[in-house]
């Protein structure tokens, strides 16, 4: 329940590269070895991070913050139609006709159908969840090349648990035309699926996609454990992102089915305070899944939106700046 009693989030610490640990990212687990046994099952059914520089590797591109519009995007396993969306975001369509240089997608629930591992029997999947229509899955990196922006794709888990179906991994995704760097992963701690937090730095500010469990182990009362299990979660995702006093921007799907109310929610409310912060969501109500938090430099304020279109998905894309 919201209410249950905190408990110390687990430690995480630097983890050897291999098996689906690329090594050019830098990786965090928790320290406890029953949880890395845990996380390995679900490592082996995944491919590994795909992580592209289209705009030529080290390229500098200066760009304050103000220059750059931010997205948060659960984009249900590739049912999200990105092409459009970018295209729409380009021509001012969710900023009130305001046209940014620059645009950084913070996507949870991307999918990848190719250089994916042949299905294990030791490795753990998720069941798989199919993307709306019976339509082929949106793949983020091919989507992110037909951009011609900078990608970071780290996969959390396989989309499916048997050989029977598709290979198929999903995960969170960066998706920037700024060129990425300092790519980080940190595996979190749970009772369920794997949950990897990525975070990468474009000049002088970083980002973060955070997507938390939306339910807790069987043995629970699955419902009404989680937030709690999402308060550790993301406890242990501040503790080791980079430079806590930095300008960062951090794209959330936390899963609070209890809302700002959940202290996964306030704890992150409470870190982003110093930034103002207006947000303008269609359907105000309980329910609150998706949130974006900046902080942004002196005298400057945040502000987003909840796009009243889909494209595709089950969620609605967040749309923001910094002003």
């Amino acid at each position: 329940m919201a209410g249950c009693a905190r408990r110390t989030p687990p430690t995480v610490s630097p983890i050897a590269t291999g098996s689906c640990r690329s090594s050019n990212l830098q990786w965090f687990a928790p320290d406890d070895e029953r949880e890395r046994a845990r996380l390995n099952k679900w490592c082996a059914g995944v491919g590994e991070a795909a992580a592209f520089l289209r705009l030529g590797v080290g390229s500098e591109v200066v760009a304050d913050m103000s220059d750059v519009v931010f997205v948060s995007w659960n984009v249900h396993v590739g049912s999200g139609d990105i092409r459009s969306f970018v295209n729409d975001l380009r021509a001012g369509v969710h900023t009130g006709g305001r046209r940014f240089p620059h645009y950084v997608l913070l996507l949870q629930e991307a999918v990848r159908t190719a250089d994916v591992p042949a299905f294990r029997a030791d490795a753990r999947g998720a069941k798989r969840i199919a993307p709306h229509d019976a339509v082929a899955p949106i793949d983020i990196v091919r989507v992110s090349g037909d951009l011609g922006a900078s990608l970071l794709y780290v996969p959390s888990m396989r989309n499916g648990s048997s050989a029977a179906d598709a290979a198929e991994d999903r995960g969170s995704a960066i998706v920037s035309t700024l060129p990425l760097s300092n790519w980080m992963a940190i595996e979190l701690p749970g009772e369920r699926q794997r949950r990897v937090v990525i975070s990468a730095q474009i000049g002088t500010f970083s980002v973060a996609v955070v997507h938390l469990d939306a339910l807790g182990g069987w043995n629970r009362l699955r419902l009404f454990w989680t937030p709690w299990m999402r308060d550790v979660q993301v406890r242990t995702t501040t503790s080791a992102l980079p430079d806590p006093n930095g300008q960062l921007v951090v794209g959330a799907d936390l899963n609070t089915w209890h809302g700002r109310d959940e202290r996964a929610a306030q704890h992150l409310a409470r870190m982003f305070r110093a930034t103002p912060l207006s947000v303008d969501r269609q359907g105000l109500g309980l329910r609150v899944l998706d949130y974006m938090f900046f902080r942004a430099g002196a005298n400057q304020r945040a502000r987003y939106r909840q796009v009243e279109r889909r494209y595709g998905s089950d969620h609605r894309p967040l749309v923001g700046w910094v002003e």
